[in-house]
């Protein structure tokens, strides 16, 4: 927003002010001055001030010079450019639709001609060029008062003059033609139906956004139609990203225009008219919603000094002090509040132009820091006698986060927002393309960011992430925490130098899962992935089909991990032994820090005994299983027993499974005879073809 100093002078008493000074004030104020432009030609000072979104009752000349004037504590001059004229004010109904504000009337006996220089100057200072009076007039009270004004020549657009002004929707792939001559297609298909304003139902213009082309003024216009308009900011917002039809207009509808200054605006605008243009206004129409009685704000002295705290004491020896009320009533006077004292609060009420960016009290507190100079309290840091506690949560996922850290895995940051996919869950209001749905796994993530890792020219990177994914259960949304990793993209592991590193081997991978769950003090249990898992489902295009497996702990599903897919390492030239996992985060913090019961035993002082079997039988079997059958169900001599080997062979034209398990038979009472362990090592064996039922070779 440019600011010209020369303008500021008109409104403002600023003879014994230096720019300098201004720029000062402002800045302490919140506002940021972007540059300062001195202007040779016309012996001026553009301040270029940034406005930020909730200061939008200050983007125009006459809302900084209110800032400036609450600042310097200084009135704004009473010019009068203001035209005393007849208003026909109406209720708005369903003549405008989506509208808060409409103002209309005609003027007859207009000059089209060339404007006067102090009015061209004051457009230089903008970088803005003339192009006749009318025109000019209307680009001045947009810069100055932040309304929107358009001027329809009405010859064009009526017939005698006759006015009848409504607003309805477009009709079905209607066309448009915009002033700056472009072609828009209304009311497409999924999509909202945008607004006409018309006359005598001839279109001129699209509703908040822009004119009609064929209502155009020009040199031959004698009679013109003057307009102001505010209609609701998010229905333009929508209509404008829609049209992909973005004007000045639809900018500041989007951005919520204040209808206090509309009547102030208008007539300026009017007075302008009749004075540069000779024109003669015939009625003015003033269509707006039912006024509203706007609620105080009840705020306690204690509690404005509570926040602001200290003004800084005159000198070293000055007791700290509160704002006293009395510079508070003043502060507030300035602030063009009215307000009413009473006992122990205040009773404020707030000026119409300032409601957009003050809605609660914090908010007045705000203002009352900000005018009296926020330069002038006292830093102030507050002494607490209890230290903040960390939540148990919190103190488990950063125990998992360190563990997780000591295998040698980054942690990864990433946006639970991706890019389309039918699988995930819409956003109602993207951002933009990029960000149009919410993720529901983290392995996805993982993949890219170290696909774009090699892509830069760097080394594979082994990485975890703690984050959201989402999921929708019939009519729920649901928000999870997971935990994902990428391990093994580095080749390094040999045995000796000579040798070609390799790849880290299934077992190693398993390794290191098993090593974050001792740790962790859980004990978890690898079994075949369960199809219906929606875990498994969101992520089973990323794993390879036979290198894969799920994770329980007291038949709860804890995670999945396996092999990245080698169609995906081949495709995106990731390294071939690069092992995923990801977790529910929920599931593994209530087996955390559980209370472990342990059981002590005598150390048997007798050995043991080894027995190898082998089995050999032709059907599928999950080994898991029998281990858990041979030490649940069969001797108490047996310590343990293992899988050592596993092969396969071929037997008749059938494929023969054989398995080497190692079983440790001891004693606490006694040595074993190797008569005792032959014999209830042949029961072992039959015991297991029992349980196989299948031909097996022992």
């Amino acid at each position: 927003m440019n600011i010209s100093w020369k303008w500021l002078n008109e409104l403002i008493d600023l003879h014994q002010t230096t720019p300098e000074e201004i720029v000062s004030k402002l800045t302490l104020a919140g506002f940021e001055i972007e540059n300062i432009i001195k202007k040779e030609l016309n012996d001026d000072i553009v301040f270029d001030i940034k406005i930020t979104a909730n200061r939008q009752d200050t983007a125009s000349v006459i809302g900084i010079t209110r800032e400036i004037s609450t600042l310097l504590k200084k009135p704004i001059r009473r010019i009068n450019n203001q035209k005393h004229y007849y208003i026909q004010h109406h209720i708005i109904d369903k003549q405008f639709i989506h509208c808060q504000s409409f103002l209309y009337s005609h003027f007859d006996n207009i000059q089209v001609q060339s404007s006067p220089r102090w009015l061209k100057s004051k457009l230089e200072s903008y970088k803005i060029t003339s192009i006749n009076n009318v025109i000019d007039i209307i680009s001045l009270i947009k810069l100055k008062w932040g309304q929107y004004l358009e001027v329809f020549d009405l010859s064009k657009i009526s017939n005698n003059n006759a006015i009848s002004i409504k607003t309805e929707y477009s009709k079905e792939n209607q066309i448009f033609v915009t002033r700056n001559d472009k072609i828009v297609t209304l009311n497409k298909q999924n999509t909202h139906n945008s607004i006409i304003i018309t006359n005598n139902n001839y279109p001129i213009a699209l509703a908040g956004i822009d004119s009609s082309k064929s209502s155009n003024i020009d040199l031959n216009t004698s009679s013109l139609l003057l307009q102001a308009s505010i209609f609701n900011k998010n229905t333009i917002r929508s209509i404008s990203k829609e049209l992909g039809l973005e004007t000045e207009n639809s900018l500041k509808q989007a951005k919520g225009i204040s209808s206090f200054d509309i009547l102030n605006a208008y007539s300026e605008a009017i007075l302008l008219i009749e004075y540069l243009c000779k024109g003669t206004i015939q009625s003015v129409h003033y269509f707006t919603q039912p006024r509203i009685q706007y609620k105080p704000f009840i705020i306690r002295e204690q509690y404005i000094n509570k926040i602001l705290g200290f003004v800084s004491a005159e000198t070293n020896t000055s007791k700290a002090k509160t704002i006293t009320k009395t510079n508070i009533i003043q502060t507030l006077h300035y602030l063009n509040c009215i307000v009413f004292e009473h006992f122990e609060y205040f009773e404020i009420y707030i000026p119409p132009y300032k409601s957009t960016n003050i809605k609660r009290e914090i908010d007045i507190i705000e203002e009352i820091g900000r005018t009296y100079g926020f330069d002038k309290f006292t830093d102030y840091i507050p002494n607490y006698n209890k230290k903040g506690q960390i939540k148990k949560e919190k103190f488990k996922i950063d125990q998992i986060r360190n563990i997780l850290r000591t295998i040698g895995l980054t942690e990864s940051l990433h946006s639970s927002l991706v890019k389309s996919d039918k699988n995930y869950l819409k956003i109602c209001n993207p951002l933009n393309e990029d960000y149009t749905h919410l993720r529901h796994n983290i392995i996805n993530n993982l993949i890219y960011a170290n696909l774009n890792n090699l892509n830069q020219g760097n080394e594979a990177i082994e990485i975890f992430e703690i984050g959201k994914v989402f999921a929708k259960s019939s009519s729920n949304y649901i928000e999870n925490i997971h935990i994902g990793g990428l391990i093994g993209s580095k080749e390094y592991y040999r045995t000796i130098w000579s040798e070609k590193p390799q790849g880290l081997t299934w077992f190693q991978a398993k390794g290191d899962i098993d090593e974050i769950f001792e740790k962790l003090q859980i004990d978890i249990q690898w079994d075949k992935p369960h199809i219906n898992h929606n875990l498994y489902k969101n992520n089973k295009l990323y794993f390879h089909p036979n290198r894969v497996a799920s994770l329980y702990s007291k038949e709860k599903l804890i995670g999945i991990f396996g092999q990245l897919d080698l169609k995906i390492s081949q495709a995106f030239n990731i390294p071939k032994y690069t092992y995923i996992f990801e977790f529910k985060l929920k599931n593994l913090l209530q087996l955390i820090n559980k209370k472990v019961i342990y059981q002590f035993t005598n150390y048997s002082k007798y050995p043991y005994v080894v027995r190898d079997i082998t089995i050999s039988f032709i059907s599928r079997i999950q080994v898991k299983n029998l281990l858990e059958y041979i030490n649940n169900n069969i001797n108490p001599f047996i310590e343990s027993i293992v899988l050592f080997d596993y092969y396969k062979t071929q037997k008749e034209g059938k494929e023969v499974i054989n398995l080497g398990l190692r079983v440790k038979y001891r004693s606490h009472t006694d040595t074993l005879t190797n008569h005792m362990t032959d014999t209830m090592n042949e029961e072992l064996q039959q015991k297991i073809k029992q349980y196989l039922k299948t031909t097996c070779e022992l």
